[in-house]
């Protein structure tokens, strides 16, 4: 009689560090739980696993309740402005970073600014930052992690070098009036579950939390994003606090 052979799939143990990656056509064991579950890739909103394994970072204005100054003269799109820009700094058939989401509160409205409006778009390539801005080091969500983010990130008045492989990936009104200190701006990548209160108004002088849902946005390796604000005959640039969100596999 043969041995018996255990048929059932086995996969590698690895509950809080990530396996690597895998060339594509080579074979891989599949990744497992210590209680012996099957590990998927975690995309969409649950992202305990991805947090869970050290992947999730987050960025913030480095200290809390001091915003930072953003395009002084913003009257108007131009793709050589920009109020955040983020690199993707892994080389070809590296990681890839998944945008989650981005807040922005308004410290200071700035001045004359009115039909505030925002863009965003992704290049790839060499780096577009210029000069400008505070120089941001996203932290690891999951305090038990040593990983760190392959990005480079400015925030601020943000100076991009023009290029001819930038996409427009989202776009919109957020104003129609000048900015409101207190206001909250929510841009939300890849999901429509959340939504601006209805009927809220965009005008007038009361503080708005608005919500932007945005398409799922992956910045590959040497690839960069950025999200740019004008509003028309701003003279005064606004100030922001902010937060950012992001998951890199």
């Amino acid at each position: 009689m043969p041995d018996y052979i255990d048929s059932r799939p086995q996969g590698t143990v690895r509950r809080s560090s990530n396996p690597g990656t895998t060339e594509d056509g080579s074979l891989a064991y599949f990744r497992a739980s210590r209680n012996g579950e099957q590990v998927v890739q975690p995309f969409g909103k649950s992202l305990y696993p991805v947090c869970d394994e050290g992947s999730y970072f987050v960025a913030t204005n480095a200290t809390p309740g001091t915003a930072i100054l953003g395009i002084a003269a913003a009257d108007g799109y131009d793709d050589a402005e920009a109020l955040l820009f983020l690199r993707n700094d892994e080389a070809a058939g590296g990681k890839r970073v998944y945008l989650d989401y981005l807040r922005l509160t308004c410290a200071a409205a700035g001045t004359n600014g009115t039909n505030f409006a925002y863009a965003m778009d992704v290049a790839t390539g060499a780096t577009t930052y210029a000069s400008g801005g505070t120089a941001i080091t996203p932290v690891n969500s999951n305090r038990v992690s040593t990983a760190t983010a392959p990005v480079t990130m400015y925030f601020g008045a943000v100076v991009t070098t023009t290029g001819t492989t930038e996409r427009l990936v989202s776009h919109g009104l957020l104003r129609t009036v000048i900015k409101v200190i207190g206001d909250q701006y929510l841009f939300v990548f890849g999901g429509a579950e959340k939504v601006s209160q209805a009927g809220m108004p965009t005008d007038g002088t009361l503080q708005a939390s608005i919500v932007r849902n945005c398409p799922p946005v992956i910045v590959g390796p040497t690839d960069s994003f950025c999200l740019r604000e004008f509003a028309a005959s701003q003279t005064v640039a606004a100030q922001y606090q902010f937060e950012m969100g992001f998951f890199v596999r």
